[in-house]
This record gives C-alpha cells, sequence and structure tokens, in this order.
C-alpha cells in the first residue's frame, strides 16, 4: 500500500506561474510529473538539449510591437484586432483604449507561503479604469490546440487575478489571438503576389473570448498546485501515465551505465 504523502513545513516559498496554474485541468495531467519537473528543472543546457532558432520569440515580440506601435503613435488598435474584439465584445468601447507598460506582477497566497507571478502579453484600459487581457498565441488553432485551452484560459485568469490584485482596477474581459501561419494555400493570388519581390510570410489572426472567472477559482488552483510542491517525495501518478512510464523506463536502461559515467 503507498504511503500517503506528508506535506512538509515550508522554509522556501512555492513559486508558481500563471502559466503553470491550469495545468491540473488538462486530460493527461499527473500530479508526479509535474512535482518532478518542477522539483527538478532541466537548465538550458544539458545533454538532450537542441539549438533553438529563437523565431518564436522574435514573432512574440513581433506582435507587441506592432499593437503597441498603432496605439502609442496612431492613438487606435489596428483593424484586424480591433473589429473582431468589437464583434465579440459590443459594450466595450476598443476605439478608445491605452496600454499598460509591460510588467510583472507578484502576489502571495497561502499566508505568505505561495508566490504567484505573472506577465500578460497586453493590457488595455478603458476610460473608466476598467481592464481587458489579451495573450498571443502564434499558432494554429489545431485539435492539440483545443486539447490545451483550458491552460490558457487559466492562465489568461491568472493574469486578471494579478491585475486586480496589483492595480486595483476590474478586468472586464479576456480573449486569446491565434496567429495562424498563412502557408497552406500556395495558389492563393494574394499570397503569390505577396511572396513575388520578397519571401513575406503572413499569419492570419483570430480573436477567441475567453471566459472572466471568480478570483476563487483561480485561488483553487493554485492550492491544488501548491499541496502538490509541497509534498517532500512525488505523489502517485496518474494511472498508466506515459510520462511517469517513459521516466522510469529511461531510469532502468540509465542505472546499468552509471557506473561507467
Amino acid at each position: 500500500m503507498a504511503k500517503k504523502q506528508q506535506s512538509k513545513p515550508q522554509t522556501n516559498k512555492i513559486t508558481l506561474n500563471a502559466r503553470d496554474i491550469g495545468n491540473s485541468l488538462l486530460d493527461d495531467f499527473c500530479p508526479r510529473c509535474f512535482w518532478i519537473t518542477k522539483k527538478f528543472p532541466l537548465k538550458d543546457k544539458h545533454p538532450f538539449s537542441l539549438p533553438f532558432s529563437g523565431l518564436p520569440n522574435i514573432v512574440d515580440s513581433y506582435i507587441k510591437r506592432v499593437v503597441r506601435y498603432y496605439v502609442q503613435k496612431l492613438n487606435f488598435l489596428p483593424s484586424w484586432l480591433l473589429n473582431q474584439l468589437k464583434d465579440y465584445y459590443l459594450e466595450l468601447d476598443f476605439e478608445n483604449v491605452r496600454l499598460f507598460k509591460q510588467s510583472s506582477f507578484q502576489v502571495t497566497l497561502f499566508d505568505g507561503a505561495c508566490v504567484l507571478s505573472g506577465q500578460a502579453d497586453e493590457i488595455l484600459e478603458f476610460p473608466d479604469g476598467s481592464l481587458f487581457i489579451i495573450d498571443y498565441k502564434a499558432s494554429s488553432l489545431t485539435e492539440n490546440q483545443l486539447k490545451i485551452r483550458p491552460l490558457y484560459e487559466a492562465q489568461l485568469n491568472a493574469y486578471a487575478y494579478l491585475a486586480n490584485k496589483k492595480l486595483g482596477k476590474p478586468v472586464v474581459g479576456l480573449a486569446l489571438v491565434y496567429f495562424d501561419p498563412e502557408y497552406k494555400d500556395l495558389n492563393d493570388e494574394v499570397m503569390l503576389h505577396r511572396t513575388k519581390e520578397k519571401f513575406l510570410f503572413g499569419f492570419n489572426p483570430t480573436v477567441v473570448p475567453v471566459k472572466l472567472m471568480d478570483p476563487e477559482w483561480v485561488e483553487e488552483l493554485c492550492q491544488t498546485l501548491f499541496e502538490i510542491l509541497s509534498l517532500d517525495t512525488p505523489p502517485e501518478g496518474r494511472a498508466n501515465c506515459e510520462g511517469c512510464n517513459l521516466l522510469q523506463d529511461w531510469l532502468n536502461k540509465i542505472s546499468s551505465y552509471i557506473g561507467l559515467i
């Protein structure tokens, strides 16, 4: 019979990122795998690392700079974003917004034993002081993206929680904006014209509204992960977890070489 896991007294704060808190909502979430990956994270340079092109970070930075340029220099959101937001949120005045300077927020939870942090891609402020938060995803709306949507929805709600706590302003809406690479129809006349003189790669932006949850919902998600990370040994894994099985197989195989390394 497996031992019941016990939490140990906290000497260091447990840190959670807004990107983490939705993990427990995924169908394949495994408490054991989560505990291991957070307790023993791999550094940037390790035997299994591969060269990273950096292109996703460049695309992400470019998207933010484009939106920021339009608002700061031209005083309005770009039409590809503005029109979709207006269609989904009829009661909100997206033609009169300002951008918050990007900054990371932190709040402490559970009597100071846990720190939740995160930085939203975009925070819009309306004239009445209310906020709207956006997260950009340079990705196609694939079936796999639908499976991990709860992760992103929790992430956005965590940003709303942080913004409300740190700025003292109400958050009235959330949205994901997917940037689907335009590469599927190479016979399209627009694409052919675009690539005639220069190799220009386009994206098709799609706004996806996200339900704004109560602060207690965010705290409950944090509580679930906090309890897992408070354990001094790994918790029980999910039944037939592929990650657990792969890790155990890897450990079994490499253990025979430990003395030779």
